[in-house]
């Protein structure tokens, strides 16, 4: 009678366990409460509010304010000089008095030279803005993605933790009935119980990238981010590699911030050389002498690079070398842009078919091997131990998917970060 019982029990909660399963599975699926803004609605947000945007902003338009005082002229100097005939210290005798105004010409081209190279150096500082805007995008961009994969994690952990229970009251009822060993309720607890332990971790882990994500939305108060439930369609398309590496040189921020400050080393190598040319100076004024008769006045001169040996050919030899640096950097940062694009490329394409795998093998072959472990646990044929270890293959499928599917994400987003159009120099 009570193996009846039992049975009839078995059939009862057998096909509920499964129903509930579908049931969560699809609400799962669609995310519960809160659901988190599109990512591009983040980067938007960081883009207008992030300090660090905020900060490279100021500096470029510094760099701006710097390109006319570059080639201005030196400030005028008013002097004004009296002279006496001293016959004896009681009573000086008055010769004449002078009021002058000066003013210093550096040698042409100098003035020009010294504009290019504050010009250059203004480009270096909006390229430094487009890369902190780029490095903004992307980290909000991975940051988001990695939610994605922790909260499809938890919702994969929350049908987990409803089959567990489930399991784990239908361990004991065979057990209470004679017709099962305790030890299947035992593996259902301890699997109930690192459940719990994962889905503790997750909160911690989701609470520190939620406020990472904060800073560089450059929010002042902690602020909720909810639940990531998909991530946006991405494309990459790179059927042509050179082509894609042409582009990654022609838009990379770090590549055209060494190619600037290639282009301000050789204005300074130019302004070096100019400086073994004089500078002149001229002045005008008027004085009177001791009758007070008026007089006009009128100078010129020009500055003497006396010390070349110690002075400017050592500051010619600098700027030498610090054109042959600037050369080797920006070789670096070509070399490292497409090395870096090919490894994205090749992660790219492992991601694409991972993610191919999971979905259309990894993840039915775990479904359908769990639901053959339980209908054999249920007809007795199968220990309750292979039932928790398809049913950890099923979970761990899931969670694999959907962190090839943030890793795919990530990938998209760094390649983003190389190959956006570079945009123009805003004014």
């Amino acid at each position: 009678m009570v193996k009846v019982k039992t049975i009839f029990c078995f059939l009862v909660i057998f096909p509920l366990l499964l129903s509930v399963y579908s049931e969560l599975s699809a609400a799962s699926d669609a995310g519960k409460g809160m659901n988190a803004p599109p990512v591009e609605e983040l980067v938007s947000e960081a883009l207008e509010k992030s300090p660090l945007i905020n900060a490279a902003r100021s500096k470029f338009a510094a760099s701006r304010e710097l390109i006319l005082p570059a080639s201005s002229l030196p400030d005028p100097e008013l002097e004004f000089s009296l002279e006496e005939n001293v016959h004896s210290l009681s009573s000086p005798g008055f010769n004449k008095g002078e009021m002058t105004l000066k003013q210093a010409f550096p040698f042409p081209g100098k003035r020009a030279v010294r504009e290019k190279t504050a010009g250059a150096e203004s480009e270096m500082a909006f390229a430094g803005l487009v890369d902190v805007e780029r490095r903004i995008t992307k980290d909000v961009r991975t940051y988001y993605a990695n939610l994605y994969a922790l909260d499809s994690e938890a919702a994969a952990l929350d049908v987990a933790k409803e089959l567990i229970t489930m399991l784990e009251a239908t361990a004991a009822m065979r057990y209470s009935a004679g017709e099962g060993e305790q030890e299947a309720q035992i593996k259902a607890q301890i699997e109930a119980s690192r459940l719990l332990e994962r889905m503790n971790d997750i909160a911690a882990e989701r609470a520190g990238i939620v406020a990472g994500l904060n800073r560089l939305l450059g929010r002042l108060v902690v602020h909720p981010v909810g639940k990531v439930t998909a991530l946006p369609p991405v494309f990459l398309k790179h059927g042509d590699p050179e082509n894609l590496e042409a582009i990654a040189l022609a838009n990379s921020p770090a590549v055209l911030i060494q190619k600037h400050a290639v282009k301000a080393a050789g204005y300074r190598l130019e302004s070096a050389g100019l400086d073994f040319r004089p500078d002149f100076f001229a002045g005008v004024g008027m004085g009177f002498d001791n009758n007070y008769d008026p007089m006009a006045l009128a100078s010129f001169g020009i500055t003497i690079p006396a010390w070349q040996k110690t002075k400017q050919k050592p500051l010619q030899r600098a700027a030498g070398y610090q054109l042959e640096a600037a050369r080797n950097d920006l070789a670096e940062a070509e070399t490292g842009v497409i090395n870096e694009l090919a490894g994205l490329i090749a992660k790219w394409d492992r991601d694409q078919e991972q993610i191919s795998r999971y979905r259309d093998a990894i993840i039915p072959q775990t479904s359908e091997a769990l639901s053959s472990a339980r209908a054999s646990y249920m007809a007795g044929r199968a220990d309750f131990s292979v039932v928790i270890e398809d049913y950890n293959l099923m979970l761990d499928a899931k969670t694999q998917l959907a962190r090839r599917e943030s890793d795919r994400f990530i990938t998209w987003a760094e390649v983003d970060a190389l190959v956006a159009r570079f945009p123009s120099e805003q004014k």
